[in-house]
């Protein structure tokens, strides 16, 4: 398997030259012609060479949701070629003059290449769907956003029944994702036939870890596996952000593919977030609409310290530049929706992330503390960012509550009012202390709960 995956930039203009580079297979899209219609029949993979092209979900309503948009070098007809459904997810539309090549699997028979398409065709179709990911969770942002315009004017109580709308056009493109994913998920073990080798076995961690460690976490170990076995900076650190344990055996027996063993751990990875991205936004609709309603489903031992892994997950973006310490005790598990938990932490560590990033701290730190007091979990959530100001705390946790600073807002409103109607649902409690330089979240949760 070794040199398996070349470089993304060489390995992109050897497809573009090998694959597209026919001009018999070239077309010119006027602004406004269709390319694919939803639903329709295509068996092409297109890369466009010229232009920007948009695809667009249309639910029964014949309410318009944007799924992508794809410009020079970028693919289109991933999912229906790939996964030989041969039906498009979306209707894509030229947004200017564009031009595209294709091919199609008569094409790749001709060319002989059709037993290695798989193989060939696996970093831009994983970079494809990552692409995808971020999107559907930006549309997510976009509508909580919308959301919260909406209930301006509303009580809590009736909340359920505004984001039905929301639910509705989010569901398309969390189906999307999370087919797309799963099929991925699947046939890249074909890539990886061997399950004995290094790379099925980093692939297959990352799937189900994912980016278990935090930064801190991976330049400690980093520093230790340049200091105990003499490697240079740059593996150590690939191997030490996979997080697998090693000895000195299997690091020598590594050395000579760092590159490859780390793309499969990150394409695991990246599966098992958007895997649990995909579940977590379909839940947040579902809890949205259940805010102010009767409780949801709940099971036995559930685990807080792994909700809050899979929160960090969901978060990756936002805490890249952030160092997280985390200190998390053993804790006994609980009767919880697992969901509603990750909710929890996904909203007040996000509102932390964002206020670290618009107050540019120069060291951004965010402290996670879990441990057991008498009958109650506690959970910590701190920051040094610039704290919350005075007129704003005592409502922080009210309905569309904003404010703005330099002409920065904080983002804080709806994201904190479901927190702490989840956590009160519990019989719990979530307090905040604030002050420039340290902001706390505290919240208890009831073991018996």
């Amino acid at each position: 398997m070794k040199n398996l995956i070349p470089p993304p930039s060489g390995h992109l203009v050897w497809l573009i030259k090998t694959y597209f580079s026919d001009s018999s297979r070239q077309l010119i899209l006027e602004k406004g012609q269709v390319l694919m219609q939803q639903k329709g029949h295509n068996e092409r993979l297109y890369l466009v060479l010229k232009g920007k092209l948009r695809g667009v979900v249309t639910d029964k309503a014949q309410n318009e949701l944007e799924l992508f948009t794809a410009t020079k070098y970028m693919f289109v007809g991933v999912y229906s070629f790939f996964s030989q459904v041969y039906a498009s997810s979306a209707t894509v539309v030229a947004e200017e003059r564009s031009k595209v090549a294709y091919i199609d699997m008569k094409s790749v028979q001709q060319m002989g290449f059709e037993e290695r398409l798989c193989d060939q065709f696996m970093p831009v179709v994983v970079t494809e769907l990552v692409h995808r990911g971020i999107r559907i969770q930006e549309i997510a942002q976009e509508k909580e956003q919308a959301l919260k315009k909406l209930i301006q004017s509303e009580k809590l109580a009736s909340l359920g029944q505004m984001a039905s709308g929301v639910a509705h056009e989010l569901n398309n493109a969390i189906a999307v994702l999370q087919r797309g994913t799963e099929w991925m998920c699947k046939n890249v073990l074909r890539v990886v036939r061997d399950e004995s080798s290094e790379e099925y076995r980093f692939f297959d961690f990352g799937l189900k870890k994912g980016r278990s460690l935090s930064s801190r976490q991976v330049r400690e170990k980093t520093k230790r596996l340049t200091q105990t076995y003499r490697l240079d900076e740059e593996k150590a650190a690939k191997l030490a952000e996979t997080g697998m344990e090693l000895n000195r055996d299997n690091v020598k027996a590594l050395l000579d593919k760092v590159d490859i063993i780390n793309f499969y751990w990150q394409t695991g990875a990246t599966f098992h977030d958007m895997l649990i991205a995909s579940k977590q936004a379909a839940h947040v609709v579902a809890s949205v609409r259940e805010l102010g309603m009767t409780q949801s489903k709940r099971r036995p031992g559930q685990d807080v310290n792994e909700s809050i892994w899979k929160a960090l997950a969901l978060l990756s973006s936002y805490t890249r530049n952030i160092d997280v310490d985390l200190q998390l005790k053993d804790l006994p598990p609980i009767t919880a929706n697992q969901g509603e938990l990750v909710q929890i932490w996904t909203n007040v560590i996000k509102n932390a992330c964002e206020n670290l990033q618009e107050t540019e701290i120069e060291k951004p730190v965010i402290h996670i503390k879990t441990r057991v007091e008498k009958d109650h979990i506690l959970v910590e959530i701190r920051d040094n960012g610039s704290g919350i100001p005075d007129d704003i705390l005592p409502k922080i946790f009210q309905p569309n509550v904003t404010t703005k600073k330099e002409g920065l807002s904080f983002g804080l409103g709806l994201g904190l009012t479901i927190a702490e109607s989840i956590i009160n649902n519990y019989q719990g409690r979530i307090s905040v202390k604030s002050k420039p330089g340290k902001t706390n979240f505290t919240i208890r949760l009831p073991i018996g709960g």
